[in-house]
């Protein structure tokens, strides 16, 4: 017996919801469990053998931008993420599930412009952008920019869902990133929607069978050991060249001189312009939103709960990462990544000012 249309929907969300809801979960109590453990038996026996040496070397490695202090926060937080969102993807290819989700999220990404088939590459956008752009060639040609659009926005990488839940945990309100995901995903929805209209109607084209199949160890294995290889030798890597880079610009002050040209524009939002820095690096990459976290935590505890959650917001949404945007351009045209970048920066920007404007409205501090 087949289900009404409504039910198929709600089915379909739920498990979407389940699927990566269940591991980042997960990951956020062994992170959270994890951290202090390594700050009392690592970072502070690596702080006190490192007292003896020059200014410049405990700075480089334990200072506001370490390479261990900071890098650490990024294995704690990112890693758990991408392990447990990486045997969800891999088990729901291998069983099936995802040809059953993309089957049954047709009716209602067709709302926005999407396609059940453009559901493959949005959902893994959840573990990696840069992998899921390349998955949208698969995609109907009047639905590409639509689906691509969608995932430099709303799709939150496992790097960025990482360092998202270190800055709410370090600022104790976790419960911030339900309304975080909520919102990236809903704003995403409208901004895609909104530039890219409606395409036309077009058949949903996705191979594979309808039955559940149990999945194939060796596989399943070979999918998570690419997601783990990337992690290890791609994200840290580059994590860690942005935390050597913006030690040698707090250095030489050139970090102090943006923040004193951006203030004007932070304060326009009312925002502490100290977040320039980490904002700047999520561009590079997204998990450049930890160096809220310098300091120890510090600057964060100086900002509102609303403050962090705008910041957060902007960091993540006001462009796609570098290798994102690169992957852009290399598929579809450098002007066609111009073009996605400049729509999304000016909805992240618009879309702040709006969040701002009404809770302060609500709370009546406007």
């Amino acid at each position: 017996m087949q289900l009404p249309p409504f039910f198929t929907q709600a089915w379909v969300l739920l498990v979407i919801i389940l699927i990566y809801g269940i591991p980042i979960f997960l990951a956020y109590h062994f992170a959270s469990f994890i951290e202090p453990v390594v700050e009392s038996y690592v970072l502070e026996p690596l702080s006190g053998t490192l007292t003896n040496m020059p200014a410049f070397v405990q700075t480089l490695f334990m200072g506001d931008y370490g390479l261990i202090s900071l890098g650490t926060f990024s294995f704690v937080w990112a890693f758990p993420v991408v392990l447990f969102v990486g045997v969800s993807i891999a088990l729901a290819e291998e069983t099936g599930l995802q040809t059953k989700l993309v089957r049954g999220s047709d009716p209602l990404l067709r709302k926005i412009g999407l396609t059940g088939s453009d559901l493959v590459p949005v959902l893994t956008g959840y573990g990696c952008n840069v992998v899921a752009i390349m998955q949208t060639k698969g995609c109907h040609a009047c639905s590409q920019k639509h689906c691509v659009s969608m995932v430099s926005f709303g799709s939150a990488c496992s790097y960025q869902i990482g360092a998202t839940l270190s800055i709410f945990n370090a600022v104790h309100a976790p419960w911030m990133f339900i309304p975080y995901i909520g919102v990236l995903f809903v704003a995403g929805a409208c901004h895609t929607r909104i530039w890219y209209g409606k395409p036309r109607d077009m058949p949903l084209i996705f191979p594979g069978g309808s039955r559940l199949r149990k999945p194939a160890k060796r596989r399943v294995v070979k999918k998570l050991t690419g997601m783990l290889n990337q992690f290890f030798y791609q994200a840290m890597p580059v994590f860690l060249l942005i935390c050597f880079i913006a030690f040698m610009l707090d250095k030489f002050k050139i970090i102090a001189f943006v923040i004193g040209i951006l203030e004007p524009v932070f304060s326009f939002f009312s925002l502490p312009v100290e977040a320039a820095v980490a904002i700047f690096f999520s561009v590079l990459r997204k998990d450049g939103i930890l160096l809220f976290n310098e300091g120890g935590g510090a600057m964060l505890a100086t900002f509102s709960i609303l403050e962090i959650f705008v910041l957060v917001y902007l960091a993540s949404t006001l462009s796609g990462c570098l290798v994102t945007i690169w992957t852009i351009g290399k598929q579809m045209g450098g002007k066609a990544a111009l073009s996605v970048t400049g729509k999304q920066a000016t909805t992240s920007v618009l879309s702040a000012l709006v969040m701002l404007v009404l809770v302060r409205l609500i709370t009546g501090d406007l």
